[in-house]
């Protein structure tokens, strides 16, 4: 068992990611919210976040450009299901219900894993997407569990997220360039590295901001406390892919005991922004951490 789990841990750490099967067939089924200048797609295959614009500038890594893309929501610990992520969760198609500005999808029951998922979308003013996600223990027996939400973008630009405080996570392959009063900042170039690498981290305030191509993206979920986080993972977590055609943007909610039947809920908030021309973006920016805080909202 422990050679087992040593093993597991090492493959998490270079990045499961990478050897990601693609969804079968074409996406038929794709479902869009759009106000403003904000506009999301969803695909009912694998209930994933495929598209999200700004003025029709796309923020997320396409199909055409890595076979992992997109966003979507995981089961955590990783160690509960090892590779790949189960077919009813990310790949089968979801029931879909749209009504107005709300899309709610939910999954198959997954035997295997013993839960069920619901994942519902909702545009709230101009320019936030509300994303609640619901996990449910379909099994006979209590079943710990986590959300994990995984989020690919292109390479190129600046993630910045508060740091939390100490706490157990696994050790990290990659490290923040900069940390300076309490926020952690990641230098994203586009330049392949030799392998996957991989930042596990405690956090605060419950926020983590990515900067690319004249576009702030910034998720907003519930702060978590290092003694919930589900074993072997962080709050959040960033993942260099090594050809750098895409990273992820992870983030962690509160690892639960769910009796038989019941339902753990997890909301997060999207927030897609142009930056100002002549805002300075680089590593440790006071103008960029000002820009960011203002833009959240709660």
């Amino acid at each position: 068992m422990y050679k087992l789990f040593i093993v597991c841990f090492i493959l998490f750490c270079q990045g499961f990611g990478a050897n990601e099967k693609p969804l079968k067939g074409k996406l038929t089924d794709i479902f869009e919210l759009k106000k403003g200048n904000t506009a999301i797609k969803i695909a009912a295959e694998g209930g994933r976040i495929i598209s999200y614009t700004h003025k029709n500038k796309e923020l997320l890594t396409q199909a055409s450009v890595n076979q992992n893309f997109g966003s979507t929501l995981w089961t955590a610990p990783q160690s509960s299901w090892g590779w790949p992520p189960s077919e009813v969760f990310d790949k089968q198609k979801y029931t879909v219900k749209k009504s107005g500005r709300i899309i709610k999808m939910v999954s198959q029951p997954d035997s295997k894993s013993g839960f069920q998922l619901e994942k519902r979308w909702q545009l709230i003013g101009d320019d936030m997407v509300q994303i609640n996600y619901q996990i449910k223990n379909i099994s006979s027996k209590p079943k710990s569990v986590g959300p994990w939400e995984v989020t690919r973008v292109p390479s190129g630009g600046v993630v910045l997220f508060p740091q939390g405080e100490s706490g157990n996570v696994p050790k990290s392959t990659l490290i923040p360039d900069l940390q300076k009063d309490g926020i952690n900042w990641i230098s994203v170039s586009t330049v392949p590295i030799d392998n996957n690498v991989k930042l596990f981290s405690t956090a605060s305030e419950g926020w983590l901001a990515y900067v690319v191509d004249g576009l702030l993206f910034i998720k907003q979920f519930p702060d978590t406390k290092p003694v919930k986080y589900a074993p072997e993972q962080g709050e959040v977590e960033i993942y260099f892919n090594k050809d750098k055609s895409y990273i992820e943007l992870e983030n962690h909610g509160e690892y639960c005991l769910l009796q038989p039947g019941k339902t753990l809920n997890y909301r997060v908030k999207w927030r897609l922004v142009a930056i100002p021309a002549s805002l300075n973006i680089e590593i440790g920016s006071k103008e960029l951490l000002t820009f960011v805080r203002n833009n959240l909202k709660r």
